[in-house]
């Protein structure tokens, strides 16, 4: 008659990994807010991108800006970037608003008056969804704000679920020793010549046998302690306040995407506008060479 080998570290395994479990719950939580903060600023990057580089396959010849007079800020498209230090030169030597622009390799300048407004009024509709684009990045950052708040009560319910690793491991050495031992007498078992014998290893199989169980209920105790049962109940309710203010970022992270793909539209709607604005100012000889500063 033989007898099966027990292997006590495949039985305590699950329980060892339970304080990982929730630790990968708190992270995977907190991970999920993260994504819809990160995808909502991607969503207001592009927009910001597609405003302000609309036209950069025009080349240098395609660049212009509408510079504001006495302010600091100035709507660029194409690779006006580029010339920055130019702009600060040339509205030194302007007065008012003026439309900028390259074209045949040459700066020029554009403050016909009815010109700026039909520019301006081009993007108009750019702007005013930049603006709700202003305030849903000001709402997901107080949505942010609240989940960095959670995110560290986490942290604080987490730091109790960590069991004495270095009494789980001598629990478990000791395990693995009585399965070698219980190993043993099972094979000699398997080998017993008289009934003598058997009962004798019959007799220290359940000895080893009611070690093993003490052993595991040992582990149980250590891995399942009032502070740690009270630290995953908090985990578990700080994962649940987690999701629930997750929803509303998902929701404006998506409300974001769409508006920043409206501003998409509508910056390359009021692009085309614009270029067209600039050819008709050269046409009607609007246009003058840029001052040099």
């Amino acid at each position: 008659m033989s007898h099966p080998i027990f292997h006590p570290s495949r039985s305590i395994r699950w329980k060892l990994a339970l304080p990982a479990v929730g630790l990968a719950l708190a992270a995977a939580l907190a991970a999920r807010a993260g994504m819809a903060q990160a995808a909502a600023g991607a969503a207001t990057a592009a927009a910001v991108r597609n405003v302000h580089g609309a036209g950069a396959a025009y080349g240098s010849d395609g660049a212009y800006a509408l510079v504001r007079d006495g302010q600091q800020g100035m709507r660029i498209s194409g690779n006006g970037g580029d010339d920055w230090p130019s702009f600060k030169r040339i509205q030194r030597g302007v007065d008012g608003d003026f439309l900028w622009f390259r074209d045949g390799g040459k700066s020029w300048i554009v403050q016909d008056r009815d010109t700026l407004a039909r520019v301006r009024a081009a993007w108009e509709p750019v702007e005013r969804l930049g603006h709700q684009m202003d305030a849903y990045g000001k709402e997901m950052g107080r949505h942010g704000k609240a989940m960095d708040a959670l995110g560290k009560d986490m942290q604080h319910a987490s730091a109790g679920i960590q069991p004495d690793q270095a009494r789980l491991q001598a629990l478990q050495n000791r395990m693995n020793e009585l399965g070698r031992q219980m190993g043993d007498v099972g094979r000699q078992l398997g080998m017993a010549r008289d009934d003598d014998e058997r009962n004798r290893l019959n007799a220290q199989m359940a000895r080893l046998s009611a070690q093993m169980n003490e052993a595991g209920s040992r582990i149980h105790e250590a891995s399942n302690s009032a502070g740690q049962r009270a630290a995953r109940q908090a985990m578990e309710d700080v994962g649940s306040r987690m999701n629930a203010a997750g929803q509303p970022m998902d929701a404006l992270g998506n409300q974001m995407d769409v508006l920043g793909k409206q501003m998409d539209q509508e910056s390359r709607t009021a692009d085309k506008a614009v270029r067209a604005l600039i050819r008709e100012a050269m046409a009607k000889g609007l246009a003058r060479p840029a001052p040099q500063g």
